[in-house]
């Protein structure tokens, strides 16, 4: 049973190897940086979950913005990150290396950091390097492959942008031949699960005052 799945992963990245040679093969070095984000489908998602946040949230009467509980203001602070990450997370490829979006900053990668780009299971790109195994930079928010099966439809877009990145890092006449601008790279998630945090701890203590 190992021998069949063992050969079944080398069987996957040979695949996995012709696939990224064959759109290879079809590229052209942009003349713009490439900027993977969040679609409409996450930033609904986003929208509703703070609603629901609002709406359910254990909020004291006596609790507001003047006088702050620790408990509602967690959640609220937990409710505001998660919610920036699946409605603003970013990817951007310029001529320099891979920007990923996350918490505090953004984090660069240069082109020969990285020797590969994996799609994962729950719908985030794995950067493999030469760095320290285990220590992958992840980054983005696909639609996962098994919602797409359960869904019963089609979406590429993870692995395409995988696909696309790695022909990049394997064949540098194809990276993007500018460099990102300040506006397309993005700052830290931060700043914005901040405000949205207050904005979710104030309209829950107006709701259910």
């Amino acid at each position: 049973m190992r021998t069949d799945l063992a050969e079944r992963r080398r069987q996957a990245r040979r695949e996995r190897r012709a696939r990224v040679e064959r759109l290879a093969g079809t590229m052209a070095a942009p003349e713009v940086p490439l900027v993977w984000g969040a679609g409409w489908g996450a930033r609904v998602t986003a929208a509703v979950w703070c609603v629901v946040v609002v709406v359910v949230a254990d909020h004291p009467a006596e609790a507001g913005l003047a006088h702050p509980r620790p408990g509602p203001l967690v959640s609220s602070l937990v409710a505001g990150w998660i919610c920036s990450w699946l409605a603003l997370w970013r990817i951007t490829a310029d001529r320099d290396g891979v920007y990923i979006r996350r918490l505090w900053s953004t984090r660069f990668l240069p082109w020969s950091t990285i020797s590969r780009v994996e799609m994962r299971h729950d719908g985030q790109l794995e950067f493999f390097g030469p760095g320290k195994p285990g220590k992958e930079p992840m980054a983005g928010l696909f639609s996962p492959p098994w919602l797409s099966r359960v869904l019963r439809r089609s979406d590429g877009r993870g692995q395409a942008a995988a696909d696309t990145l790695t022909a990049m890092v394997r064949h540098g006449r194809l990276r993007p031949t500018v460099q990102a601008e300040r506006a397309l790279i993005g700052s830290g998630l931060v700043r914005w699960a901040v405000v949205l945090a207050a904005g979710l701890y104030g309209a829950a203590a107006f709701l259910h005052r």
